[in-house]
């Protein structure tokens, strides 16, 4: 089995909804403590639903870099690496449609920056284990629909994952220092990994999802919205596990 594959099949066991799932599965088979083990397995679904614990796992993640902007914004950088996020193969969708939410917002940060900075390139960056269109390519797409000049475009369609993207970008780039651009939750994962190889990113984190915002009554009930974030923090936790154990990072 592609061993892509085999990561993302062996992670998915240790998500929240999944994690759930299996504990109520448990309680059904258990002649003992049946009604406990699946009253707690329905109390977790709903911790992991509710807004304050979706913003709360997100937060250490998302807090440790801030935004580019005009203030802190370092004019000498002549390199902008965007990593892909996702992407679907959907050929009669619009090039912005088939890119996912992280992939387009990542994307539109660094068209932001390459437009902050004139005389940059961009690194499109993301392949696909999938057998399908790899990231990078649509996501050039939707940058030319843009207004950015092809020229100024580098395409990295080989990647699997963040690794090989990190390795990809130290060969390409040496010792020049770049702007990473990636999604905050994934930005301190990446941001380890790359300077592990000898590369020299400066964070240019975008698509928050732990945004404070005054409680409301209807934070009280359990949200999709939450669930996927929550999902994102196990997966980036999950990440750094894994990283720390292979000594990515």
């Amino acid at each position: 089995m592609n061993p892509y594959i085999l990561k993302k099949l062996i992670s998915r066991f240790f998500f929240p909804l999944s994690l759930v799932i299996e504990l109520i599965l448990l309680g059904l088979v258990l002649k003992k403590s049946r009604a406990k083990v699946i009253l707690a397995g329905v109390a977790i679904l709903y911790l992991f639903s509710f807004s304050p614990f979706g913003y709360l796992i997100l937060l250490p993640l998302e807090s440790q870099y801030v935004p580019v902007s005009a203030s802190n914004l370092h004019k000498e950088v002549q390199w902008i690496v965007v990593l892909g996020g996702g992407s679907r193969e959907d050929k009669t969708l619009t090039p912005e449609d088939r890119l996912g939410d992280a992939s387009l917002k990542r994307l539109l940060e660094g068209v932001r920056l390459s437009r902050l900075l004139p005389h940059s390139h961009i690194v499109l960056s993301g392949g696909d284990y999938r057998g399908i269109s790899p990231d990078a390519l649509i996501m050039q797409q939707v940058a030319l629909n843009q207004g950015l000049a092809r020229e100024r475009i580098i395409i990295e369609a080989a990647s699997g994952d963040t690794i090989d993207q990190a390795a990809f970008i130290k060969d390409r780039l040496a010792q020049s220092p770049f702007y990473l651009v990636t999604s905050a939750a994934h930005m301190a994962r990446a941001m380890r990994m790359f300077t592990r190889l000898g590369a020299q990113p400066i964070a240019a984190p975008t698509d928050f999802k732990a945004v404070w915002a005054p409680l409301q009554l209807t934070d009280l009930f359990p949200q999709a919205g939450v669930l996927a974030n929550t999902e994102n923090a196990f997966y980036e936790y999950l990440g750094l596990s894994w990283g720390l154990i292979r000594g990515y990072i």
